[in-house]
């Protein structure tokens, strides 16, 4: 589950100090705890908000980044500092949910709500 790690920082008493920034075209995440990823904006495809059932108290919302891989790329919860700032620059993206956020805020359930999917890029005849 998307959640486990999350549940043991909050377990420990001491939630991880997460950060997301986009600087000319990179979307850098760093967990507060020394491991930072990195991720093209322009090789990002698809973003996804997991929730689950553990909100209002607990740490429900997770942001999950992906790239060609199938398994996420990036991933950091609602909480990270910068999260405002992602979904302002990620808003001004073609391919943008904003009904899909809307949902997954008010979500109490285990879901995933795809917020953004990059248009499928046009490819010219050689």
């Amino acid at each position: 589950m998307v959640f486990r790690w999350l549940k043991k920082w909050i377990a420990r008493g001491k939630p991880p100090s997460w950060t997301v920034t986009v600087v000319d075209g990179v979307i850098v995440i760093n967990d507060g705890q020394g491991t930072e990823r990195t991720l093209l904006a322009s090789e990002m495809r698809r973003v996804v908000i997991a929730t689950d059932d553990s909100g209002p108290w607990g740490e429900d919302v997770v942001f999950l980044l992906y790239a060609e891989a199938a398994a996420p790329t990036g991933i950091f919860p609602l909480e990270a500092n910068g999260v405002h700032d992602f979904v302002a620059w990620l808003k001004a993206l073609p391919g943008y949910h904003d009904r899909e956020l809307a949902k997954a805020m008010s979500s109490t359930k285990v879901a995933r709500f795809v917020i953004y999917e990059a248009p499928a890029q046009v490819r010219s005849p050689p």
